[in-house]
């Protein structure tokens, strides 16, 4: 479990240094929200609920692990944001509107479904 999560930072690391080199794209994306650790490791975890680990996506969103949106495409973009201001929206759907830096998106607004409604999520700032 330990190497998976230095790997996956080990990506992310290269995807957004390989990023600021690239030209940005403005997006929007529409998806679930999904805890990238979990969802890399295995692409069945798409919900807050991981097997018997009830409420995985969230515990894993606080403790840092990067967050992601999953395209009904199954398209995988991580998200380059405060993982803890999205913990609480793992598995819902989700609308992006960002830039994309190869595969990852900086998100400027992140919107999730409420009640039928796209309601936005303060993200805060990185540091």
């Amino acid at each position: 479990m330990k190497q998976a999560y230095w790997m996956l930072l080990a990506i992310l690391a290269v995807a957004l240094s390989a990023g600021v080199a690239s030209a940005e794209k403005p997006v929007t994306v529409e998806g679930r929200v999904v805890d990238s650790k979990c969802y890399l490791a295995d692409n069945a975890n798409t919900g807050d609920d991981h097997g018997a680990m009830k409420g995985c996506g969230k515990v894993c969103l606080m403790g840092g692990s990067p967050a992601g949106v999953l395209t009904k495409e199954k398209k995988f973009h991580a998200l380059i944001a405060p993982s803890s201001a999205l913990a609480d929206y793992v598995g819902q759907p989700a609308r992006v509107k960002g830039t994309l830096h190869n595969g990852s998106i900086l998100p400027q607004k992140v919107e999730v479904q409420k009640d039928g409604r796209w309601q936005e999520v303060k993200l805060g700032t990185m540091m």
